[in-house]
């Protein structure tokens, strides 16, 4: 990982939107962009319950992952507004049909699928971080599908040591990001990943988030400045 310094920060342009943007807003969606990760990802396969949806689109985007994927064999992605705390807003969601296509389309774009599995020998502290990770979190009931399980690149388990033998999928998703993420950022030396090409339309979108009329906006700032 190459690190990142403020010089790479330089917008290709000043938004007129910008203008209408209190200062401390603007600091925080600069903040938020530069620490962006995009090389690691958070993936639901087949997870129906709302709630627990909601619970890791706001864990995820709290952590500071932008791309999420969700794998609809059965159900369609459902979340809770007040769980997720509009976490969905922020953040780009990819759908695919099935197990076998959103893995490929995963591993075109040069991700590991990693999978937490009750057999497996590794904790995460004990894996090598791979340059692009995929962590794959299945439905409450039966977790990850077989089809998952044989298609995943790494397998690690949570060590628990309790009667219970597995967590929360909100809980375990944030424990694996809690232990993925910080190397990440460690490697990139506090910065997140996302190249300037996603973060400059991804800036101005964040800029029209509660403007009644936008576009509008920017052409009247534009006519005063000519």
């Amino acid at each position: 990982m190459t690190e990142r310094n403020d010089a790479d920060f330089h917008w290709p342009a000043r938004d007129a939107l910008e203008t209408w943007t209190t200062p401390e807003r603007l600091a925080r969606i600069d903040a938020v962009l530069r620490k962006r990760i995009v090389s690691i990802t958070t993936v639901f396969e087949d997870v129906f319950d709302p709630h627990n949806i909601a619970a890791g689109l706001r864990t995820s985007e709290g952590y500071g992952l932008h791309d999420i994927h969700v794998i609809q064999n059965q159900f369609g992605i459902r979340s809770n507004s007040t769980v997720a705390k509009s976490a969905d807003q922020w953040l780009e969601i990819h759908a695919h049909s099935s197990t076998i296509a959103g893995v490929k389309a995963l591993k075109e774009q040069g991700f590991s699928i990693w999978v937490s599995d009750l057999q497996a020998t590794q904790a995460l502290t004990e894996m090598p971080l791979d340059p692009r990770v995929a962590l794959v979190v299945g439905n409450a009931k039966v977790g990850i599908s077989e089809e998952m399980r044989a298609l995943a690149d790494r397998r690690y388990i949570l060590p628990m040591y309790g009667m219970v033998q597995s967590f929360n999928l909100s809980v375990a998703l944030a424990i694996s990001l809690e232990q993925l993420v910080p190397r990440r950022r460690a490697e990139l030396g506090g910065w997140g990943d996302m190249p300037m090409a996603r973060m400059w339309p991804l800036r101005q979108r964040w800029l029209e988030f509660g403007q009644r009329h936008p576009e509008a906006l920017r052409r009247g700032v534009q006519q005063e400045n000519q």
